[in-house]
């Protein structure tokens, strides 16, 4: 196995890249608010298609994006219950999440942003945009941003008067059910979807640290998960101009939550997540002109029992959110556009209190072809928050093809104010036992500097490569840091002389980092491919005189990934390989250890009997059976089989 491990780590560099195969250059993206080709944004973009989606050997989002270069997940459990997600070194509440151009990223706490309101099985395309983007979308794009979009929102599938359904359902060990499917239509002038999400499993069982403390009369534990998610979505193309799209979804969550965010020997948390997302889009296409209108909703209700013998605490949170957008393309070389979004988040917590935030932003975007081949993006954004004023947010970016290279580089600035929890986290339980979380009303708002600079080699359609280097300066940066209750002046219910992790802003940190990425495609037959595609990324932080915090350098220091795709007429094998070295951790009252280094291989086998509309597969997660932990505490899972049938049937 060793030797396994050792080819994997050096055939990486040369082989891999992250998860789009060689037709994806000429996709429109929408890095700013102006779609253009990839290759002429001078960002560093990974698309993901439904095609590949479908063929990876994962059931969850979050999974999925752990075999993505430059994006860093810290799950606390599988199969999607939670997991914070990283991009360049960034914390998970840096990343912003987009649907169908609506954020995503929840008021309460971005360890919620991967409760993703869709099915795997209802999505287009995914596009991870590296870097800053708060020009174009606001504050939380700091490390990138990632935008799902589904297949009512795009032009998927334009035949007329059809109606298909892709998906799959399985089952496997410690009564795991998992499905994902959706059905697609098109009817005249009307386009709709339904989709349905569910992952339920008993869990593994694990040994209670809090039993051997004394502290618990349970000596076991097990990591049971309930998640579903519904969804539906309409569009009418009213005329030739205009056009309109709606969606509504459910999203309900119940997990064994324990060591999820607390070190503490009373832990025994489950958690009750329940959340409604809807979102409406008018568009307009007239000659030159291109305007789209976006209204979204969302409210969380948040149940968290730390522990059946304390008060449970309880949270609603609310996020509107109203954007406009205006594109006019005068020329071929000249793209301009516009607009401007209103925000409102509210919560009502028995344990961080009742606040209001309001935000807005006014923007403006230049995309300019100066010469032949050389393409640059100018934008500059007003943003106003209730926590900081009045900010501006310039950003710039270029690119230049020669022969089979394009070089790019951008540069962007970028801010974050501090969610609800951060502020008020606790702040509102007497007597605070040692250990657990305490916010800060105090913080200010993050800043961050971000300058990259790559090259993409095109030698070939069955070949490409690129490499990024970047560096990000940041300032008050907000994060909990391990602090004596003596030390804390601005919160009265703590108890004395104890430690807890409580949210300050760090004074600076620096992080710099390099990302490769390679595909390669060989065809062994007309029938028969191979695709290899990975990546390697590197990162460094450094922080003012070392300060310890939770999760600011909680990212590995190397992340490698490789996925090897055999396809052939009837069967297709997709292995996902990631490596992980980061710094270790050890909590000695839980008896719980984050390893330096480790390695995660999960494999899917199809049989496409059938003409390729239905598939049955069998698929091992983690079949090394690796023992790890993200989250210092919350222990993931082991190997685990499961088997079932998939299908896309048009």
């Amino acid at each position: 196995m060793k030797n396994i491990i050792i080819l994997f780590i050096f055939l990486t560099p040369i082989l891999v890249k992250g998860q789009s195969f060689f037709s994806l250059d000429s996709i429109l993206v929408s890095s700013s608010k102006i779609d253009k080709k990839i290759n002429e944004t001078g960002r560093d973009i990974t698309v993901i298609t439904q095609e590949e989606i479908a063929k990876m050997p994962v059931q969850s989002f979050d999974e999925l994006l752990r075999y993505i270069t430059s994006v860093n997940l810290n799950a606390r459990a599988g199969f999607g219950v939670q997991a914070d997600i990283g991009m360049r070194g960034s914390t998970f509440s840096q990343v912003l999440i987009l649907v169908d151009n609506i954020r995503l990223n929840d008021p309460l706490t971005a360890h919620f942003n991967n409760n993703l309101p869709v099915p795997l099985s209802e999505i287009a395309q995914i596009e991870i945009i590296r870097g800053p983007a708060a020009a174009s979308f606001g504050s939380e794009a700091v490390g990138g941003v990632i935008h799902i979009k589904t297949k009512t929102y795009i032009d998927y599938n334009s035949k007329p008067d059809h109606i298909s359904s892709a998906g799959s359902v399985g089952v496997g060990e410690h009564n795991l059910l998992v499905t994902d499917f959706s059905i697609n239509g098109q009817q005249d002038r009307w386009k709709f979807s339904a989709g349905l999400k569910t992952s339920t499993s008993d869990g593994e069982t694990f040994s209670n640290p809090n039993f051997t403390a004394g502290i618990s009369e349970d000596s076991l534990y097990n990591t049971f998960f309930d998640l579903k998610t519904y969804t539906g979505a309409l569009n009418y193309q009213i005329n030739s101009a205009w056009n309109i799209y709606a969606r509504a979804g459910l999203d309900k969550r119940n997990f064994n939550a324990k060591y999820f965010y607390t070190r503490s020997n009373y832990d025994e948390s489950t958690e009750e997540i329940t959340s409604l997302w809807s979102q409406l889009a008018l568009k307009r296409k007239s000659g030159k002109h291109e305007t789209e209108l976006n209204a979204g909703y969302k409210s969380t209700d948040d149940l968290f029992i730390f522990n059946p013998l304390f008060t449970p605490n309880e949270h609603t949170t609310t996020r509107t959110i109203l954007t406009l957008n205006h594109r006019y393309n005068p020329n071929k070389k000249i793209s301009i556009a516009a607009g401007g979004q209103v925000e409102n988040k509210v919560i009502e917590s028995t344990d961080r209190g009742d606040h209001e935030n309001v935000s807005a932003g006014f923007y403006s975007i230049l995309s300019y072809k100066i010469i032949e081949n050389l393409n640059s993006t100018t934008s500059l954004r007003l943003e106003y928050d209730d926590n900081f004023g009045i900010e501006l947010l310039p950003q710039i970016s270029a690119s230049y093809k020669y022969k089979n290279y394009i070089f790019r580089t951008s540069f962007g600035k970028s801010i974050r104010a501090a969610d609800f929890t951060e502020r008020y986290i606790s702040s509102q339980i007497p007597n605070l036992s040692p250990g657990r979380n305490i916010g800060n009303p105090d913080l200010e708002a993050e800043r961050a500097y971000t300058t990259d600079i790559g090259v993409d080699w095109r030698p070939g359609k069955k070949i490409k490569a690129s490499v990024t280097a970047f560096f990000r300066a940041s300032d008050n940066l907000i994060d909990y840091t391990l602090t004596n209750s003596n030390q804390i002046e601005n919160v009265s219910t703590l108890q004395e002389n104890e430690e807890y992790f409580y949210t300050t802003n760090i004074s600076s940190s620096n992080t710099s980092g390099v990302e490769i990425h390679i595909e390669k495609q060989i065809l062994i037959n007309h029938l028969t491919t191979l695709n290899l595609a990975g990546g390697y990324t590197f990162l460094e932080t450094k922080t003012e005189e070392g300060v310890v915090s939770k999760y600011l350098a909680n990212h590995p220091k190397h992340n490698a990934n490789l996925i090897l795709d055999f396809n052939s007429k009837y069967f297709n094998l997709s292995i996902a390989n990631n490596y992980i070295f980061r710094d270790s951790e050890f909590a000695e009252a839980i008896s719980s250890t984050v390893i330096k280094d480790y390695f995660i291989t999960d494999i899917k086998l199809s049989a496409t009997p059938f003409q390729k509309k239905v598939s049955i597969f069998v698929n091992c997660k983690n079949i090394l059976d690796t023992e790890y932990q993200e989250i210092l505490g919350a222990r993931m899972p082991g190997r685990w089989w499961l088997a079932g049938i998939s299908w896309n049937i048009q």
